[in-house]
């Protein structure tokens, strides 16, 4: 029996250079794409379509709506009722009145999740209109354009506070036959600096 020489072969490395090689080209690929768009300025992104507009005659009609509500509510006496930043109502000013007040806005819940809850829900006097007309002494505000003044930006506003107090701009419609706005501090101008004294 004749015995066969088994010759060992070192490995072919042909495969791992071909891997190299396309690892290698893919990063300088790469490396080129980046630096071409590092070096070409970013084309602004296409306005989103905007939505057509109402009629001429339709805008005419709302711009016409607009200045009749603007004039009525300017000819209103302003009646501002500022809260704090827990959510107490601290004073109300009408007719160049102010009136303190401690009121509070809130009371503990038996919600875990929220801990408090607003007391306008549950008492009617506890509302914000229904309580500036009973400091006033009068039955409803209808001649009055409340302002509901936070000392703090709305965000800031303890959740139920904030809720309580949208809930409470439709309220004074309904319950009071007034208008009532809420406004952020955080959108009014900051006061000019003062100079020294």
């Amino acid at each position: 029996m004749r015995r066969t020489r088994h010759v060992r072969r070192p490995p072919d490395l042909t495969s791992l250079f071909d891997v190299l090689f396309i690892v290698v080209f893919a990063a300088l690929i790469r490396a080129a794409a980046v630096e071409n768009a590092a070096a070409r300025p970013p084309t602004p992104a296409a306005a989103p379509p905007r939505a057509p507009g109402p009629p001429p005659e339709i805008a005419a009609l709302r711009q016409r709506a607009l200045a009749d509500f603007a004039s009525e509510l300017a000819n209103r006496p302003p009646l501002v009722v500022r809260i704090s930043a827990h959510g107490t109502v601290e004073s109300i000013e009408a007719d160049g009145k102010r009136v303190a007040a401690a009121t509070p806005l809130l009371e503990p819940s038996a919600d875990p999740e929220f801990g408090v809850s607003y007391l306008g829900d549950r008492a009617a006097d506890l509302r914000i209109c229904r309580m500036a007309a009973l400091y006033l002494g009068t039955a409803q505000l209808s001649r009055y354009f409340v302002i509901m003044a936070p000392a703090v930006p709305l965000v800031d506003l303890p959740h139920a506070v904030r809720h309580g107090l949208d809930r409470d701009l439709i309220r004074c419609l309904t319950e009071q036959h007034t208008i009532a706005t809420l406004v952020d501090p955080a959108d009014l101008p900051a006061p000019p600096p003062q100079g020294p004294r």
